[in-house]
């Protein structure tokens, strides 16, 4: 079935300040027709699907987005869709990375693990939760995909409850640490998430998450070939945003730092070439060296911002 893309977009004001005066940065290049079955495809774990949306700027605050973007009932359903046995294949590193990344905000923060509940939102194949878990976690994880959210259940034997957080889904203060990595620049409506999130944490609780910035050196050395120029992208902050968005819900942020990931150089190869096929022949190459399977730590802006309740916001 094919459809005329302004029938499935919704306009949409600023995530950040609510304005609605914008620049266009970049116009659309969806084809006159696209079947939903190809819209709903791009929300793969892994999407390596090229940036078609129009890209706007508020004028107000700076802060960069998709306007108008994809009806947020045909995200969810994508997501619901989404089956990546090659994401998860590459969970070893990931959870490499999460040991790693919770040890120092850990040690920054002094936070004690023991006997604290932690909760993953948009856990995917669950290497975050059995990093905090191998750290002395409770842990319970939220994803909105049938098969990632049944592939960390029965793999890791982590419960993971599939789905969308809204408000209700859990007890209000049920957790002391809540995570959301490379979650807010996809979700529809940023400032409902973390409103919710606000709601579920308990007095001292923790918001931990990390997106891509557009303000980082890869990000403006590369222009529009940045990988993280995707139409799953709905939200593009810099750093001013961010801390903003994060602070209108009630929270403080103690620090920002880059965040480090790891994967097997093949992976990210297949990836990036996806999106720029001048690097085929580079990964051509990678592999006839046998280099797949080597571990390789890379960042790209990618940015963890380690916040918590506001003593005068919580909860009041």
């Amino acid at each position: 079935m094919t459809v005329e893309p302004n029938q499935l977009f919704v306009d949409v004001s600023c995530p950040v300040c609510g304005g609605h005066d914008t620049k266009t940065l970049r116009p659309s290049s969806y084809p006159p027709q696209i079947g939903i079955a190809e819209l709903r495809s791009m929300y793969r774990a892994s999407s390596d699907h090229a940036l078609m949306d129009q890209v706007v700027e508020c004028r107000a605050c700076r802060m960069v987005y998709l306007a108008p973007r994809l009806d947020a009932t045909l995200i969810q359903g994508g997501y619901e869709e989404v089956e990546d046995p090659r994401f998860v294949a590459q969970n070893p590193q990931r959870i490499r990375t999460f040991s790693s990344s919770l040890q120092s905000i850990l040690k920054r923060t002094g936070i004690d693990p023991k006997g604290k509940r932690l909760l993953d939102i948009g856990c995917a194949g669950g290497a975050c939760l059995v990093a905090a878990r191998d750290l002395g976690f409770d842990v319970e994880g939220i994803e909105p995909s049938r098969w990632l959210s049944a592939y960390a259940r029965s793999e890791y034997g982590l419960n993971v409850r599939q789905g969308i957080l809204t408000a209700g889904a859990y007890p209000d203060q049920s957790f002391d640490v809540i995570s959301l990595w490379d979650v807010l620049e996809h979700v529809p409506e940023p400032r409902d998430i973390l409103h919710v999130v606000r709601s579920l944490l308990k007095p001292d609780g923790y918001l931990w998450l990390n997106y891509p910035n557009i303000g980082s050196l890869a990000a403006r050395l590369m222009g529009w070939r940045w990988p993280f120029w995707l139409s799953v992208h709905l939200h593009y902050y810099r750093p001013h945003a961010i801390r903003r968005q994060v602070e209108q819900a009630g929270f403080e942020v103690l620090y920002t730092r880059p965040h480090w990931q790891q994967l097997q150089l093949g992976y990210l190869m297949e990836r990036a070439s996806n999106l720029v096929s001048l690097l085929r022949p580079l990964g051509k190459g990678v592999d006839a060296l046998g280099l797949s399977g080597v571990p390789f730590t890379y960042n790209m802006g990618q940015t963890l911002v380690v916040s918590r309740l506001a003593s005068h916001s919580a909860h009041d």
